[in-house]
């Protein structure tokens, strides 16, 4: 296949392109550099785009068989002032919208787009189970991602068939939350969040690239699939887990006034609960390979089975 990818560079495109390129599919990478890092590979070619400026579309999506949209300013990437708010959403609102303009636009259409989105669709819910049929919820992420699906719904009106990919929290050695995470338990400074009663729908690094996969492949995946393991747990039983894996205590709460001084708004991102399920997933029979979150961390931390690590 010939697969078209926004946000190739990032954190989960990365992963994406070298399990796409093992599986010998050719490769056009959009990025906002005009030198990205990328492989060496003859089936890769690197395209420049600027989401805020390509009114005609890309032309690069004309004759691609699958599209799938990573692109977004990083959630947790600066504290949440009204420019950065505005940045978080328009930089996947632009992306999208010109994504589904240039589907609209293509002689070729691609026969499916994969779409980013996230659990903050279903905004805070406390303890309620929440799967691909749950309502929206309400705040600044829900509306992020509001806005951000209704654009990508948009392609399913020229016969592409959309997946809307709403991932949690992903767990992963080269980056993401755990990076942010573990340094202050390896300082002896780690403890849950608040109450720590919060639901963490979180999912490893492994299987959303797998699932990205299975949804390209079988023409069955449309519509909102939540990327999540099939075990969502609260933060102190996170906490607890991942205090075990590296071997350090896990004693005290962080009070949620110290996280809302330190982070502000943004602290929502860490004291939200979000109970999410992944039914869609496994109706279309995807088989999560890390449901569990210990053996997750054990994979992520000790990958070679001996003393947990972080370099």
């Amino acid at each position: 296949m010939k697969i078209l990818i926004t946000g190739a560079t990032g954190f989960i495109g990365s992963a994406l392109v070298k399990a796409l390129l093992e599986k010998g599919h050719e490769l056009v990478l959009l990025s906002r550099s005009r030198r990205p890092s990328v492989p060496n590979d003859p089936r890769v070619r690197a395209v420049f785009w600027n989401p805020d400026g390509e009114p005609n579309g890309v032309q690069e999506v004309d004759g691609a068989d699958a599209v799938v949209n990573l692109a977004g300013e990083p959630m947790a990437a600066k504290r949440w002032t009204k420019g950065q708010k505005e940045k978080i959403l328009s930089s996947r609102a632009n992306a999208t919208q010109i994504i589904t303009r240039s589907i609209q636009n293509a002689r070729k259409k691609p026969e499916v787009l994969i779409n980013a989105s996230a659990v903050g669709f279903y905004g805070p819910r406390g303890n309620e189970e929440l799967t691909e049929e749950s309502s929206a919820g309400v705040g600044f992420l829900a509306d992020v991602c509001k806005a951000w699906e209704a654009h990508a719904l948009r392609a399913g009106e020229f016969g592409v068939r959309v997946v809307r990919l709403r991932l949690g929290i992903v767990l992963a050695r080269q980056g993401g939350a755990l990076k942010m995470m573990v340094p202050p338990f390896r300082m002896f400074l780690g403890g849950w969040l608040a109450s720590g009663n919060q639901w963490m729908s979180w999912i490893h690094l492994e299987d959303v690239v797998r699932l990205i996969l299975f949804a390209l492949e079988n023409r069955g995946s449309e519509g909102a699939i939540n990327a999540t393991a099939p075990q969502p747990v609260t933060n102190k039983a996170f906490s607890m887990v991942l205090a075990q894996v590296i071997g350090r205590p896990c004693l005290a709460p962080v009070p949620a006034f110290v996280l809302k001084l330190m982070l502000g708004e943004m602290a929502d991102l860490l004291l939200s609960s979000d109970r999410v399920i992944p039914r869609r997933a496994r109706e279309l029979g995807f088989s999560f390979r890390y449901p569990d979150i210990r053996e997750a961390l054990e994979q992520i931390l000790c990958p070679s089975g001996g003393v947990a690590r972080w370099t």
